[in-house]
Formats: C-alpha cells, sequence, structure tokens
C-alpha cells in the first residue's frame, strides 16, 4: 500500500473514531412540531445539549443513559457562554459520543448554530444539520395571523429583537424594514418600547397593527394586540413575559377571524389526570388536543413483583387451568400479569380450549388479543367493570361452575359476592398490586402550593383559574389515593379544595358513587365507563358552562 494510502487509511478510521454533532431544531414549544428526523436522533444520541424552551416532553424521547446537558440562554441569564458551549460539543464529539444540539426554532435562524458549526468545522469533526420549524412563522400561524396574505401583505422582513452584546449600537436598517408589508421581530421582551418607537421614527405608521405573543404554540399561549403606539401598554396590562414575539403589519387585523389555537374546546383549562403511571398517555393526549393543559399525577402504580403477590398460587392455577369453566379478567393488568406466569411455566393458550373468558372493556380485550385471544363476552362500555359482569352473569346458571378471577390483590369485593351468591366456586386470585407511586404526595403538596401562587412552581398557565382546573378519576384506586394524599398533606384540604371552585370528573357512576364517600362531589360523571365517554363528559359540560 502506498503511504498515501496509509495516511488516508489512518484519517478515516481516526475520523470513524470521532463522534459526530447534529445541529438541529425542536421547533417553537409545541412538542408535535419536532421533526421527524430529530426525534429518531434524539433516541440515538449519546450527548444531548439543550437550550431553555425545550420541554421535558421532548427529552423525554432521549434513550436510557443518555448524558442531558442544559445549555440554556434566557436574556443576560446565560447558563453556559457561547464559546463553552462550542467547545462542549467539540470535546464530546471527539470522545466517539453522538451529540445532539437541541435549539428552539431552527438553528440557523437567529440560533447561533453557524457559529456552532463554524466552531466544528475547524477541527474536522463530521456535523448534520437539522432544520426545525421557525418560531417566526409559526407563532404567528398558531395566533391567527397569517405573514402573508394577498389583500394586505407581499413582504416579510425577520428581525432579531435584541443584537449581540459586542455591538456599541444597533446596526439594524429600521428605515428599510419599515419597508416591508409585515415584520416579525424576535426575542424583542427587552427592547419592545425602542423597537417600535425606531419603526415610528423610520417612517411606520404609528397606527400599524400590532400583536405580541408569549409562548407562542405551547398551552400558556397569551397574546396583546394594539398598534406600534399603544403595544408597549397592551402587553403591560396583559401581563405578558419574554419569551415573546412581536408582529407588526395589517395581517394583525385577521387573527379575530383565525385565531384557531386559543379557541379550542378546552382551551384555558388545566387538568390533572390521576391514572397509573405510564397510563395517562391516552387520557392526557385526547385533552391536550383539544387545548386543555394536562398535569400528569400519577396515583397508581402496578407492582407484579411484590412480596404480597403469592407466586406459589398463581403458578398452582396455571397448572390446573383445565378444571375451570370461566376466566373473567377486569383490567389489562390483570391480563399481563396472569399471563406472564402462565407462558413462563411453558403454557400456552390451546389449555384454555373451551373456557369462557370474559373481559371488561376494550383496553383489557386488546391485551388479550396480544396473546392470541378473543373473549367471549363483553360487557356494555356503559357499565363499570364489576357491574357489567354481575349483569350479564345475573340469568346465567354458574351454579357449580369453576371460575378463576386475576385480579388486583385489593379490590371491590361486589363480584365475589355476586359469585358466590349463585354458587359459583370462584378462585379470587391477586397477580397484581397497586400502590401508590414515590414522590406522589410530594408532587400533590407541590401542585396545591403551585395553585396557590398562580402555578409558577411547575408552569402552570399564567391565568390560572381554579373555576378553570379539573381533577379526574378513572378508578376507585385513584380516588381513594387522591383523598388519603390531601389528608395526609393537611386534614382539611379535601374540604377547601371541594369548595374552591375546583371541578371533578369521573368515569362511570360507580366510581362517582364511590368519589362522593370520600367527600367529594362530581360535577362530571361520563355515560360510559371508557376513556373516550369521560372525554366527551368534560368537553360536553365545559361547552354547556363556557363564559361568554
Amino acid at each position: 500500500m502506498k503511504a498515501e494510502e496509509v495516511k488516508k487509511d489512518i484519517k478515516m478510521k481516526a475520523d470513524e473514531k470521532r463522534g459526530k454533532v447534529y445541529l438541529a431544531g425542536a421547533g417553537p414549544g409545541d412538542p408535535e412540531l419536532l421533526t421527524l428526523k430529530t426525534k429518531r436522533i434524539l433516541g440515538e444520541a449519546d450527548v444531548i445539549v439543550y437550550d431553555s424552551l425545550i420541554s421535558e416532553e421532548i427529552l423525554s424521547y432521549a434513550k436510557e443513559g443518555c448524558e442531558i446537558i442544559y445549555a440554556g440562554k434566557r436574556s443576560s441569564n446565560h447558563t453556559l457562554p457561547q464559546y463553552s458551549i462550542n467547545e462542549l460539543l467539540a470535546e464530546k464529539a471527539k470522545n466517539n459520543n453522538v451529540v445532539l444540539r437541541l435549539k428552539g426554532g431552527d438553528p440557523y435562524l437567529f440560533g447561533r448554530g453557524g457559529e456552532e458549526a463554524e466552531r466544528l468545522f475547524k477541527d474536522n469533526i463530521p456535523f448534520e444539520v437539522i432544520p426545525g420549524i421557525s418560531s417566526s412563522f409559526a407563532v404567528p400561524a398558531y395566533a391567527g395571523i397569517p405573514l402573508t396574505h394577498r389583500d394586505y401583505a407581499s413582504t416579510v422582513a425577520f428581525v432579531t429583537g435584541h443584537e449581540g452584546e459586542h455591538k456599541k449600537k444597533s446596526t439594524l436598517n429600521w428605515k428599510g424594514l419599515a419597508g416591508a408589508d409585515t415584520i416579525v421581530i424576535l426575542m424583542g421582551y427587552k427592547n419592545l418600547d425602542s423597537n417600535t418607537k425606531n419603526l415610528i421614527e423610520a417612517g411606520k405608521d404609528k397606527d400599524t397593527p400590532c400583536a405580541v405573543i408569549q409562548e407562542g404554540t405551547t398551552l400558556n399561549q397569551k397574546a396583546a394586540v394594539g398598534t406600534l403606539s399603544t403595544i408597549v401598554e397592551e402587553v403591560e396590562k396583559k401581563g405578558l413575559k419574554s419569551p415573546v414575539i412581536l408582529i407588526v403589519g395589517s395581517v394583525v387585523k385577521l387573527r379575530n377571524t383565525l385565531n384557531w389555537f386559543e379557541k379550542r374546546q378546552l382551551s384555558g383549562l388545566s387538568v390533572m389526570v390521576t391514572r397509573g403511571e405510564g397510563q395517562a398517555g391516552t387520557l392526557s393526549e385526547k385533552l391536550k388536543r383539544l387545548g386543555a393543559f394536562v398535569i400528569n399525577l400519577p396515583l397508581i402504580k402496578i407492582l407484579k413483583e411484590s412480596e404480597n403477590i403469592d407466586k406459589t398460587k398463581i403458578d398452582k392455577a396455571v397448572k390446573n387451568i383445565k378444571k375451570y369453566d370461566y376466566l373473567i379478567f377486569t383490567s389489562a393488568n390483570a391480563v399481563s400479569a396472569f399471563f406472564e406466569r402462565y407462558f413462563l411455566q411453558g403454557m400456552d393458550v390451546r389449555a384454555l380450549s373451551g373456557k369462557k373468558i370474559i373481559s371488561v372493556g376494550k383496553v383489557s380485550s386488546s391485551e388479550l388479543k396480544k396473546y392470541g385471544l378473543i373473549p367471549d363476552v363483553v360487557p356494555s362500555e356503559s357499565s363499570s367493570s364489576q357491574a357489567g359482569i354481575i349483569d350479564i352473569l345475573k340469568d346465567a346458571d354458574i351454579k357449580g361452575k369453576k371460575i378463576l378471577f386475576p385480579q388486583a390483590l385489593k379490590i371491590n369485593k361486589e363480584l365475589p359476592e355476586f359469585l358466590a351468591s349463585k354458587g359459583a366456586q370462584a378462585e379470587n386470585l391477586p397477580v397484581y398490586e397497586t400502590v401508590v407511586p414515590d414522590g406522589s404526595k410530594e408532587a400533590m403538596r407541590e401542585i396545591f402550593d403551585s395553585l396557590k401562587k398562580k402555578g409558577k412552581n411547575i408552569g402552570l398557565p399564567d391565568n390560572l383559574d381554579l373555576n378553570n382546573i379539573l381533577v379526574t378519576f378513572t378508578s376507585y384506586s385513584t380516588v381513594e389515593n387522591f383523598a388519603n394524599a390531601l389528608k395526609d398533606i393537611d386534614k382539611d384540604l379535601l374540604k377547601k379544595i371541594a369548595v374552591s371552585g375546583v371541578k371533578f370528573a369521573s368515569i362511570g357512576k360507580k366510581t362517582a358513587e364511590y368519589a362522593l364517600g370520600f367527600g367529594i362531589k362530581s360535577d362530571i360523571i361520563s355515560k360510559d365507563v371508557n376513556i373516550d365517554s369521560l372525554v366527551d363528559g368534560v368537553v360536553d359540560y365545559y361547552k354547556k358552562n363556557k363564559k361568554n
């Protein structure tokens, strides 16, 4: 091999050992505006260096073991100066890491991504740029303001409202900018007054419509509308804070017509979702899409590995599965916990031939399908789990029938007592335990302390109103754990909340009745015992009670 080829080969191997940096835009705030490529790299990166305004939801896509470093900069408060960020990216890449530099909006539009790329180029460190959806056009779109419109605007200017600290005076051509039909000024909260005055002095009509949008595309989006001469006063009235975007131009007139984001069915509502760990997703997502601010407060943790669960008893039932006539499943957790032990014993679904399987609801039935099983009987969606089964079996001849009932360690005794009254030989088989998650009580204390302080501690909406807070209950356990946790914090807290304006929503009549036993009156009771019905009930309630 020639000397030049050897050098080339050595260089290629050295490059392979060197890491790579992705300079990516995370979008304007709404996690669903993240690009598919950035989401993929989030799951592959060894190191993530992220800015302020990047939500925890976006960071949750990171792989386990990823090193996550905050390098946020807000106004004059810099966690790391830009020079240090540049060096950090180079250092991490040289250690053979895949590095994701995650920036708000787009990395190259006022994001200083160009400076970071130059630093990487200096040391021959491979990098890629992943463009992001910029807040410069996304935030106006969410606020009902199209930047161009055939009748109002054909030109747009994007401007930084906060020039580099090294500049002794502004180098912006305000006279040239004033000629644009629409002007978008980013990062301009601190200089809002001077920026609007500069535009007026440059020849822009003082009565030109203006809008300032705070935290656009997020559930904390707020807006102030006025003119170049009044917008500063309007922003102060509304109490807007950084980060904001200023939009100047006749297109702002369209906001009243096109403002879709702030007019969704549950906009302004804060909802506490108290489902179990890892089970809040469907309910939370449906509420978010309707405009609600969701606070995930898991009050149930499922333990399949617990000293209180007798695995020997489960294994014995599995080995004797042929003797049972019925299997009853009232939750997806019971299905998964039972079949984990079932297959560990070397059993397969053929041993279940001829047995009637009763499943409650879509979720439990979907879980059964994962194991190749379709339930013979599924109670009406309008009934609670145990009441639905009782309704189906009340006219059935089950005397002497052997019934296996895999369940939680602590359950309502209504169904077991009914089966016994009908003469069935029912075996109640605990396969999992529900407990209160570690830290949930502390989380509740923080939430209710934050409510008193208008939500500042945990990022609740600034316009928080106790009449616009809803607590959801999807099971007896969520009710019981919520009530007990409040009593542990303050014995009178539940009573205080009950008269504070906070509303409660229960899934089905049985859950509502159970809540009433703790002194909690449900303002919303879903017709059917499923998540869709609960969400429909919430929407209907707030539609009827919406303030004009």
